[in-house]
């Protein structure tokens, strides 16, 4: 099974810990953006974008192997096969739903969201792959800044809405009417379970990314 995820708001939060504009956040949400409308990424003349794709790659391998995710990640597996939610879907909403029920409580910070908003404002040269990918991103972003910070997320049963429009053209991952249900269920239970555990996962995720950050946003001393 492969499921790009697509936690865009919680690398824009993880690019706020460092020093710099809206490249880096946009940098950081880019390889999300460019999943979510299909384009491919070539290369960027902007260092601080380039510095925050790379820190998106090295979020995201710090962040599916912390033992607190992979947990919280089981924890909801667990919950939808007892709701009888089929292999494929049950799998793909583990994954995805617990990133997105972190992004729902990550949206309440104001700092959080400033980086947001200042990486979907941030304009920038970037060198697509394949004809028509750069028709596509200016047509995602351009969404992305009309609908602004995703509060949505904070409603299970939002989250629920985009695995199914994610998930619905996967013959193996899509989800059923009654799976929907059972995921939207195990979401609402799941959710207080999370909302306990961010501040452990964060703290853990400062601590695995290189350099290290301390709370303030800077570079910590040696």
């Amino acid at each position: 099974m492969l499921v790009h995820p697509v936690n865009f708001f919680g690398h824009a939060a993880v690019a706020s810990w460092r020093v710099g504009r809206g490249g880096l956040p946009l940098g950081a949400m880019l390889p999300d953006f460019s999943t979510m409308c299909g384009a491919r990424i070539a290369s960027t003349p902007d260092s601080e974008v380039a510095d925050g794709i790379a820190l998106h790659h090295a979020t995201d391998k710090a962040f599916h192997g912390l033992p607190s995710v992979i947990g919280l990640m089981r924890e909801l597996d667990q919950r939808l096969e007892r709701g009888r939610c089929a292999r494929g879907p049950r799998r793909a909403a583990a994954h995805i739903g617990v990133e997105l029920l972190i992004d729902g409580v990550l949206v309440d910070n104001e700092e959080y969201r400033d980086s947001f908003i200042l990486g979907l404002e941030y304009e920038t040269q970037i060198e697509w792959r394949h004809e028509g990918d750069d028709l596509r991103y200016a047509e995602l972003i351009t969404r992305m800044r009309a609908h602004g910070v995703p509060l949505d997320l904070k409603r299970p049963e939002s989250i629920t809405h985009r695995l199914a429009r994610m998930l619905g053209h996967r013959p193996l991952l899509a989800p059923s009417q009654s799976d929907l249900s059972t995921i939207t269920i195990s979401l609402l239970e799941h959710k207080p379970r999370v909302e306990m555990a961010v501040d452990g996962v964060l703290r853990q995720l400062r601590a695995a990314l290189t350099p290290p950050v301390d709370t303030r946003g800077a570079p910590s001393s040696p």
